[in-house]
């Protein structure tokens, strides 16, 4: 196999930081901390058949079919989900700290055709400046603060882009297709984002993201800002927090269909996006109980009547993890995204019939020792008849339910 730069970078690192010991985490003392989550699963998908999608105002953005799920033919596969590899280290200078944090993904899936290069795409890409009371500055690639400060009880460790994870229905909407280029999701991770986090003051924080648009032009700003509080102790956790996304356009795009009967707005339209989350967090000796619930807001600057003006939307979750005993961990979550509501100029009928749709979800994790375990996932996915969760081809089916079934071996360290 043909490796790029990245996957070379990633191999050596790895093969310096394995000559310590198999479980090696200080390379260089704390200049040099190699650690990693690999959780490969052997998954099978089905689809189900739909009825006659309905035709809303907002899912005439996907062009739904009159039975879209006939087509799609049941899938197996081993998938490496998300597992990275990282690499991070730090330097006290008195008051002052400053340190760096990278995270590469071990392989993504790809056709034959594209798997030679599909290994050490980053994840997390930063460094930091830490003064105790200070904060925290970041820099480079990570989770915007809207994304850190929700989601409490991330299924078994695992659930980072699998199946599992809520972060579609709570954090995105139904309607989302190809036509509208623009991401509908806040559970963003973002390159070019500076990050700043308080210090904690008995528990409390606060913290601001923002990502610059690199691009910006007379008419596009495509900048991102988030700002969120949060309050823990060693039992309960409750965050407050918002993101907003400026010209991200994600229903014109950028003026794709210009007709009598479109909702498009022009092509240089300015759009807001904006999402706000409560999450909610307990921890007993072998509980973990979590609760987000999120309004949605999706605007344009419309131009003319009958055009695009907004769109919004309530969701909400629950997620739970049980530790039977030392070595048997079970998990659960149950997810739904509401219709909403939507207006155009002029006040026209606007229809957001079908949209929406929920997410169950079941877990079990079986440990050897702290770095080794088996684990088996159940997930089912459904959509009302005129929406889609998910960006990829797995997981888009207008209207028909998706169901998800794997096994598989985490390693971490």
């Amino acid at each position: 196999m043909k490796l790029n730069k990245h996957a070379l970078h990633l191999a050596c690192l790895a093969a310096l930081g394995s000559m310590g010991s198999a479980h090696a985490v200080q390379v260089a003392g704390d200049l040099l901390e190699v650690y990693g989550n690999f959780y490969p699963q052997y998954q099978i998908t089905s689809f189900g058949d739909s009825a006659a999608a309905t035709q809303s105002t907002m899912s005439g953005l996907n062009t739904p079919a009159a039975n879209p799920a006939v087509s799609k033919v049941n899938l197996t596969q081993v998938n490496w989900v998300n597992s990275y590899l990282g690499f991070k280290g730090q330097k006290a200078f008195g008051d002052v700290t400053a340190g760096y944090d990278f995270q590469g993904v071990v392989m993504k899936n790809g056709s034959l055709a594209t798997e030679t290069d599909s290994i050490g795409e980053a994840r997390d890409a930063f460094v930091f400046v830490q003064h105790a009371k200070l904060g925290t500055l970041q820099m480079g690639q990570m989770d915007t603060i809207y994304k850190e400060f929700g989601d409490r009880v991330r299924m078994l460790g695992i659930s980072s882009s699998n199946f599992v994870s809520t972060s579609a229905m709570v954090s995105g909407v139904g309607w989302k297709g190809a036509n509208t280029p623009g991401s509908t999701s806040f559970n963003t991770r973002i390159n070019g984002q500076v990050r700043y986090l308080s210090p904690n003051w008995n528990g409390f924080e606060v913290g601001v993201s923002l990502r610059p648009d690199p691009a910006r032009t007379n008419t596009t700003d495509a900048s991102l800002s988030a700002m969120g509080a949060r309050w823990s102790n060693k039992t309960y956790y409750i965050g407050l927090a918002q993101e907003v996304h400026n010209d991200y356009r994600t229903v014109s795009g950028i003026g794709v269909v210009d007709s009598a009967t479109t909702i498009y707005n022009p092509a240089n339209t300015r759009s807001k996006d904006t999402a706000t989350r409560l999450s909610l967090g307990y921890t007993a000796e072998k509980f973990r109980l979590g609760a987000d619930f999120a309004n949605l807001k999706y605007t344009e600057d419309a131009v003319a009547a009958g055009n695009f003006t907004s769109y919004e939307t309530t969701t909400w979750q629950l997620s739970g993890e049980y530790s039977v005993n030392a070595q048997v961990t079970v998990a659960a979550n149950y997810a739904k995204g509401n219709e909403g509501s939507c207006n155009l100029l002029g006040g026209g009928a606007c229809s957001t019939a079908g949209l929406g749709g929920t997410q169950f979800s079941l877990g079990a994790r079986y440990d050897y020792d702290k770095n080794i375990g088996l684990f088996a996932l159940y997930g089912v996915t459904t959509p009302g008849d005129a929406a889609t969760y998910g960006s990829s081809t797995l997981a888009s089916t207008i209207g028909g339910k998706t169901t998800n079934m794997a096994i598989g071996l985490q390693v971490k360290f």
